[in-house]
């Protein structure tokens, strides 16, 4: 049997893995290959990444299936601190501890990762089973990159992908942490992402994904979870804060469930372009108002906005706190559920608790829209008399 489990620490590379891990782990993989040459001798492969402060000068390609890079834990720490103080020579550590990898990209990529089959069809390019997990990808700027973009990817799928894993992952201080393209049966589990941009984006078309028990701190600028085209995600168990921002394009039969969604903007779920037989059930949902600036959003945008038919949401807290002079625009009552389009779409059994008048607002290509217990009959704002109401008393 050939060599399947591998150590950067050890493997007899070119260069360090402290000063290049991204070469070390492409020569690896190239190990890999011409070990496992054929349609019959092709297992994979585990990298093995001890406790330690690797850089990535170069970036890592990988081509082949059944491969799971592995660390011991992704040591987490907050980079934003940094904003808070400029001495640090009283902290105990200054850095992501464990398993952690600066991506400092001297390459001239973006990517830590890219995940890519090339000069194959469709078909005999689809990449299975590859898995990221325990490993900390940490973009080390000096500043928040989501403010101008250093345009870092922590890891990039852009090959059609079935099974792939991201589990017990830490990302910080990247434009974006995990980018897959073409991703069917594809799991998001127990991750940390905090201070990036985008924390989970799924393009081009996905099915069947699973995102739980996740923290995704994002900025402003940049989405918890982004998907288009998506069929059945299951979006379940996680903690979303800051610019808490779950977009789904053209997504249906999708579930987001039980999560604690804390932000600082407005917008928190969006259903757009047609997203339609989606549920949203049983989640928190916490506004309020902290620091920095959104444009993409004022708040008659709604914490929830849908715009597609048979969605439900129902069993849903909504805490509204923000102070009347933070309000956009200026002198208006906050929207929390906005139908802006759609037809049969339900609204069931929500809470509302706020500080300020609110509205539940129906536009006007609204149609047969359901309304129980969900809004007092003074915070309901129709533009269409197409709806049914049983208001709360």
């Amino acid at each position: 049997m050939a060599h399947t489990v591998y150590d950067v620490t050890t493997f007899d590379g070119s260069v360090s893995p402290y000063d290049d891990i991204g070469q070390v782990i492409n020569e690896i993989i190239a190990d890999i290959k011409s070990k496992q040459k054929t349609q019959a001798t092709r297992p994979g492969a585990a990298i093995y990444i001890p406790p330690g402060h690797y850089d990535l000068l170069t970036r890592v390609v990988i081509d082949i299936s059944f491969l799971t890079i592995k660390g011991s834990g992704h040591g987490f720490m907050s980079e934003a601190i940094r904003d808070d103080t400029s001495d640090t020579s009283k902290w105990i550590e200054i850095q992501p501890g464990s398993s952690h990898i600066r991506v400092k990209n001297t390459d001239g990529n973006n990517e830590a990762f890219l995940v890519k089959r090339t000069g194959a069809p469709t078909e005999i390019g689809r990449l299975n089973s590859v898995v990221f997990q325990d490993f900390c990808i940490d973009g080390v700027e000096d500043s928040k990159p989501y403010v101008e973009g250093n345009h870092k990817i922590g890891i990039s799928v852009q090959s059609d992908n079935d099974s792939f894993r991201f589990e017990g992952m830490g990302f910080v201080y990247l434009t974006q942490a995990m980018l897959v393209n073409g991703a069917d049966a594809c799991r998001f589990t127990n991750n940390f992402v905090a201070e990036c941009g985008t924390s989970i984006s799924l393009t081009g078309a996905s099915q069947v994904a699973k995102i739980t028990n996740n923290y995704l701190i994002s900025a402003w600028a940049g989405y918890s979870v982004f998907a288009e085209n998506a069929e059945g995600i299951l979006i379940s168990g996680n903690t979303i804060l800051w610019a808490c921002n779950i977009t789904l394009l053209n997504a249906h039969r999708c579930n987001i469930s039980a999560n604690k969604l804390l932000s600082n903007f407005p917008s928190m779920i969006a259903l757009n372009n047609g997203s339609s037989e989606n549920l949203i059930s049983g989640n928190h949902f916490r506004r309020v108002y902290g620091d920095g600036t959104s444009t993409r959003y004022d708040d008659l945008y709604g914490l929830v906005h849908i715009n597609g038919d048979h969605n439900a949401v129902t069993a849903n807290q909504f805490s509204f706190s923000v102070p009347a002079a933070n309000v956009t625009p200026s002198g208006a009552d906050p929207t929390i559920i906005l139908v802006a389009g759609g037809d049969r779409n339900y609204l069931v059994t929500n809470d509302i608790s706020a500080n300020l008048d609110v509205k539940v607002v129906l536009d006007s290509s609204s149609t047969k829209t359901k309304i129980l217990f969900s809004a007092e009959e003074s915070q309901l704002q129709a533009y269409t008399d197409n709806y049914s109401l049983v208001a709360t008393p």
